[in-house]
């Protein structure tokens, strides 16, 4: 029935009155003729009925033999919806643009967003991406995703998998980033254990090889701890070291911080560069000419958004914050702090895995720079293993 309302409507149909004469003759007549009427009924004396528009003058001479009058009251449809706006020729134009220009763009893709990355930066799959041809306004549905696939993995080793997916115009680049295979032991290489650093042991936990100091002793840098050739009684064992040495060092971290010095700092003035971002098309929103003099560039997008997908078409602004270079000029109370603030983060970063059971520090002005000294006592673990190279001559089994 959808069907048939849609054909009646394209071709224009009218609703009709008949007045006068014989009705019965007139609806026989219009049957002999196979005319095509409907919705028919009768309101007294005036008979009504629909039929299609090109069919409305055939009507004619079946209501003069009946002796009926006809008469117009509706017309319906396309034809009629385009006669009322022949005038308007510019519309209709535009209309027929606007289609063409739809078409055009639903076979390109305007829309890329990244799926399922952490470590590795979204822009820097774009980068990527867009090097290999997958980029914002690009028809894209001929796209050798295989060949793709393995450009994109060369490029970014970081990656196991990745693939374009096309959803009407986005691209989906969906990515799945690759887990590091865990270091693993190898038991049946031998190895030793030796101090990464100068100190003084206060616990020793051996778990294979053979211990060569004990709690209490001193060690320095280098020093052999744990040893991997075990002595039995079928001489000679080569094994791997594995142990926890905990040793109490002394650790000393310096920060200087000058008096006065030249920094690039921002003047407080700010250059904005907007523009209009239209797909491909970036139209700029101002006339002036290059900006002269180092600056920091900071950018800034907003765009149109459409069931949670950002659109192609916004504004992006540039913001230029302009930088000269400042004579810093500081007293040594605000260098003191700045040096202690300096050298916190310093402890935090490189004793992170240290246990601190003592600190001191102190500064001094030195040179035209405040020195800050800090000195630490820390319990830490101290072992490194490093392999043990055996040449030219058989490793005898490790006994059971």
């Amino acid at each position: 029935m959808f069907f048939i309302r849609l054909l009646r409507w394209l071709l224009g149909w009218v609703r009709l009155e008949a007045e006068g004469g014989f009705p019965e003759r007139l609806m026989n007549l219009v049957a002999r003729e196979e005319m095509e009427v409907w919705d028919l009924y009768r309101r007294g004396e005036t008979l009504s009925a629909c039929c299609p528009a090109r069919q409305y003058r055939r009507l004619r001479r079946p209501a003069r033999k009946a002796g009926m009058r006809l008469r117009v009251r509706e017309r319906h449809g396309a034809p009629f919806l385009l006669r009322r706006y022949r005038s308007r020729a510019g519309a209709a134009a535009g209309l027929a643009a606007f289609f063409i220009v739809l078409q055009l763009l639903a076979q390109r893709t305007w829309v890329i967003e990244v799926r399922g990355n952490d470590r590795v930066s979204t822009e820097e799959i774009l980068s990527v991406m867009d090097s290999l041809g997958v980029r914002e306004g690009e028809n894209l549905a001929d796209l050798d995703i295989p060949s793709l696939q393995l450009e994109a993995i060369r490029e970014l080793p970081d990656l196991a998998w990745c693939v374009v997916n096309l959803q009407g115009s986005v691209a989906y680049v969906d990515v799945t980033e690759r887990i590091p295979a865990p270091e693993l032991s190898n038991a049946d290489a031998p190895s030793n254990i030796k101090a990464a650093r100068d100190g003084r042991i206060v616990s020793i936990e051996t778990y294979t090889g053979q211990a060569l100091v004990q709690a209490g002793d001193a060690v320095a840098e280098g020093m052999l701890l744990v040893s991997g050739v075990v002595e039995s009684s079928a001489g000679p064992v080569f094994r791997r070291s594995q142990a926890r040495i905990l040793a109490q060092t002394e650790r000393r971290l310096e920060v200087r911080v000058p008096l006065e010095e030249t920094q690039l700092l921002p003047t407080g003035e700010e250059i904005l560069r907007p523009s209009l971002r239209f797909f491909t098309l970036e139209i700029p929103l101002f006339t002036d000419g290059p900006i002269e003099g180092q600056n920091a560039l900071t950018t800034s997008r907003h765009m149109l958004r459409a069931g949670g997908v950002s659109l192609p078409v916004g504004i992006v602004n540039r913001r230029y914050a302009l930088l000269e270079p400042t004579e810093i000029q500081r007293t040594p109370a605000e260098a003191a702090a700045l040096a202690a603030q300096r050298l916190e983060e310093r402890v935090k970063k490189e004793l992170s895995a240290a246990e601190i059971t003592a600190r001191t520090e102190s500064g001094r002005l030195e040179d035209g720079c405040y020195v800050l000294i800090g000195e630490y006592t820390c319990i830490e673990e101290i072992g490194v293993e490093e392999q043990l190279l055996i040449e030219n001559r058989e490793v005898p089994e490790p006994s059971k």
